[in-house]
């Protein structure tokens, strides 16, 4: 994997990239002739991992100069800018590193991440899933299916963990990676055999331009709610559905849930850009393909549409509630276009599990625990609902934070959860970034609108998990809700080890 710096200006043409070039304070049009067969051997962002023959990418709303001045000193052999940093760089000590100017850079460092590690995605069958809630268990549900179905050929990126050998699986930290950690993955799985690829595609992964250049075979769309709406995310809904429906944009087949909010615009704009829509849901739509609820997991599919793959039978999930089996069936819609549908469907559709998703947990005096990565209104409703259903008897005990920084409207959502659902909520951190995990308790606490729940706050999370247990009588339901099996906490700019929900519920309930 190499690149000169002049294909590399070509590449950021092609893409209207490219603004100029500067190498000790000269501009070009094009690399001079002493430099245009200079070779790249690797790429980075980080200059703590630069070496010789890298291509360096000041990126970031606040680069500091001073990382582009130590990744030359580390032997960067190009770099790559939104803005000439000559005078910071002291081109009298790089006098031969050429700077790319481009105008836009996360675009840029797609655009060459992608030609860099041979537009791997040309050898894989990439299926993105987008919406407010279910992305990670519908990628779960889907690389389950084909894997049933076709073999040890499906690799996955989500925000739990990824899998680039079609069996090995190592944590991620973000929903959709960085456009160069992207691609040099996507570049992994195809060296490793894989032939598909199934992974979350978040409305920030647009906005800021991760999968820029990325085209997908198979885009599906979940739904929607507002939610991610702050000055660090998304300033308005509508920016919210923009970001999002961009997968529209890049998709060749659009799979969209009949009953989304926004469908009508959805589909609307697929048929425009020339797109096939395929519909799910439930069998009160009109949806192409449709369920109908039965028990304990249990849902039965109809084909409502004869031009499709016929996908009729009964199913089971593994994991309780009846949103799980929407995602279940967008994952059975997505199988159906790229696997004959056989028996390997039901049974891979059985065998899932997603790890911190629902994961029950019950100790010897009658206890129930359940952990899962539920943090906004939807998710906790449709969780709090089936574990009012389930476990009539006792109370529902809830350990619940909102992230600190962003989402801010979340909060009230939380408060509004908690008060039609919950019987005790202990009020505790989740990842307070650089907020007062204090304050974040209390924004959710003025929002709680029932006398009758008790609210406790506790802002130690593992201490809180603990008094939630001790309080617990047999019959009463845990939830602890947000951060699943995740093993660091967000705080003050630093990821500080957390043992995890699952890890310290289930430690206190086999004692």
């Amino acid at each position: 994997m190499t690149m000169t710096l002049s294909e590399i200006i070509t590449v950021l043409k092609d893409a209207g990239l490219f603004k100029e070039l500067i190498v000790a304070g000269k501009w070009h049009d094009r690399a001079p002739e002493e430099l245009a067969n200079r070779t790249v051997l690797d790429l980075s962002y980080d200059s703590r991992t630069v070496k010789e023959g890298t291509l360096f990418f000041c990126k970031g709303l606040k680069f500091d100069p001073k990382y582009l001045t130590m990744a030359a000193n580390q032997g960067a052999s190009v770099a790559m800018a939104p803005a000439d940093y000559s005078a910071q760089l002291k081109t009298s000590e790089h006098p031969d590193l050429p700077q790319v100017i481009v105008t836009d850079i996360q675009k840029a460092m797609a655009t060459v991440s992608r030609a860099f590690f041979g537009y791997p995605d040309r050898n894989l069958t990439v299926i993105g899933y987008t919406g407010t809630k279910g992305k990670t268990t519908s990628v779960y549900f889907t690389r389950h299916v084909m894997a049933k179905a076709l073999g040890k050929v499906v690799a996955q990126l989500s925000s739990i963990d990824e899998c680039l050998d079609g069996e090995t699986f190592i944590p991620a930290h973000l929903t959709t990676p960085e456009s160069l950690d992207l691609f040099r993955m996507m570049k992994e799985a195809v060296d490793n055999q894989m032939k598909y690829l199934v992974m979350e595609v978040s409305s920030q992964s647009y906005k800021k331009s991760r999968v820029f250049g990325l085209p997908l075979d198979i885009g599906v769309f979940l739904n929607i709610s507002p939610d991610h709406i702050s000055p660090m995310e998304h300033p308005s809904f509508e920016d919210y559905l923009a970001c999002k429906s961009e997968i529209i944009d890049n998709c060749r087949i659009l799979v969209v849930n009949r009953e989304c909010s926004q469908y009508d615009y959805l589909a609307e704009k697929a048929h425009d850009l020339g797109k096939q829509v395929i519909s799910f849901g439930s069998d009160q739509s009109a949806a192409d393909y449709q369920y109908r609820l039965g028990e304990h997991g249990y849902f039965t599919v109809t084909t409502a549409n004869p031009a499709l793959p016929k996908l009729d039978g009964d199913f089971r999930v593994m994991m309780p509630g009846d949103f799980n089996v929407a995602n279940a069936l967008a994952a059975l819609t997505v199988a159906a276009q790229v696997a004959p549908v056989s028996e390997d469907f039901r049974a891979g559709l059985a065998e899932t599990t997603v790890p911190g998703r629902m994961e029950f947990i019950k100790d010897k005096q009658g206890v129930v625990a359940c952990v899962d990565y539920a943090h906004n209104y939807l998710s906790l409703t449709a969780s709090f609902n089936f574990m009012k259903h389930e476990f009539k008897d006792g109370r529902l005990i809830v350990v619940i934070g909102a992230a600190g920084g962003k989402a801010e409207s979340r909060r009230k959502d939380i408060g509004r959860a908690l008060s039609q659902y919950a019987d005790v909520a202990i009020l505790t951190s989740e990842d307070n970034f650089f907020e007062d995990p204090h304050q974040i308790a209390a924004d959710i606490k003025e929002n709680i609108d029932n006398p009758d729940l008790e609210v406790i706050v506790n802002v130690d999370r593992k201490a809180a998990i603990e008094q939630a247990y001790a309080m617990a009588k047999p019959g009463d339901a845990l939830f602890m809700a947000a951060k699943g099996r995740e093993t660091f906490m967000h705080e003050k700019g630093k990821d500080v080890p957390y043992q995890g929900d699952y890890q310290i519920t289930k430690q206190l309930m086999e004692k």
